[in-house]
C-alpha cells in the first residue's frame, strides 16, 4: 500500500469518527436514543454511573481490538486505534462545545437523524478496513469463524444492550432506539458492501 492510499484511508476514518461522535453526542445522548454494541454500553455507563465516556471507550475498545488483531493483523489494529482514539477526541470536543443541535421535539426526526449519523460514520470507518468500536471488531471476528452474517451479529448484541438500557430509559425510548439501530445497521451494510472488494484483506 502506497503512502497516498494510507493517508487517504486515515483521513476517511477521521471523517467517519467525527460524524459518528457528532451524532452520538448531539442526537443520541441529547434525545435519549441509545445504541447497541459498545456505543450502547458507553451510553449506559454514562447515564447510570456517570462514567467518563471518552476513557471508557478507549479501555473497552482496546481489549476487543486485541481479539481483532489476532485475526486481521497489524493494519486492521492500527486503523482501528485511529478510529477509536479520534472518536474519543472528537466526542470530548463536542462535549466541551455543548449541544449544537437542540433537543428535538419530534422523536421521529431525532431517531432518523441518529440512525443516519451513526450509520454513515461507522459505515465509512468499516469500509476503510477498520473497526469503529470494539463491537465491530468482535462482530467481524465472529462472522469470520462462524456462518453468521455481520448484520445478524449486530442485531443480537443490540437487542441485549437495549434490554439492559431499560435501567435508565423507558420502553418508549427503547422503541425509538430500536428504529435508530435498524437504520444505522442498514446504512453500515449498504456503505460497507457497496463495490466492496474485501477491505480487511487489503487493509
Amino acid at each position: 500500500m502506497d503512502r497516498r492510499t494510507n493517508v487517504k484511508k486515515i483521513m476517511l476514518i477521521l471523517l467517519g469518527a467525527m460524524i459518528l461522535s457528532f451524532g452520538i453526542f448531539n442526537l443520541n445522548y441529547q434525545n435519549n436514543i441509545t445504541e447497541g454494541g459498545v456505543l450502547g454500553v458507553l451510553l449506559l455507563l454514562k447515564n447510570v454511573f456517570n462514567v467518563d465516556l471518552s476513557m471508557a471507550n478507549i479501555l473497552i475498545d482496546l481489549s476487543l481490538f486485541a481479539v481483532g488483531y489476532k485475526f486481521f493483523g497489524k493494519k486492521f489494529l492500527m486503523y482501528s486505534l485511529v478510529a477509536t482514539i479520534s472518536f474519543s477526541v472528537f466526542y470530548s470536543i463536542f462535549e466541551g462545545i455543548g449541544p449544537i443541535i437542540p433537543v428535538l421535539e419530534s422523536k421521529l426526526l431525532g431517531t432518523i437523524l441518529s440512525g443516519l449519523f451513526v450509520g454513515v460514520g461507522v459505515g465509512i470507518i468499516v469500509r476503510e478496513g477498520a473497526a469503529a468500536g470494539g463491537d465491530d471488531a468482535l462482530a467481524l471476528v465472529i462472522s469470520k469463524i462462524t456462518s453468521l452474517k455481520i448484520g445478524k451479529i449486530y442485531m443480537i448484541s443490540d437487542v441485549v444492550i437495549l434490554i439492559l438500557s431499560l435501567s435508565y430509559l423507558s420502553a418508549y425510548d427503547i422503541f425509538w432506539s430500536l428504529i435508530a439501530v435498524n437504520i444505522s445497521g442498514r446504512l453500515i451494510d449498504l456503505i460497507y458492501n457497496y463495490n466492496n472488494t474485501d477491505k480487511l484483506a487489503s487493509a
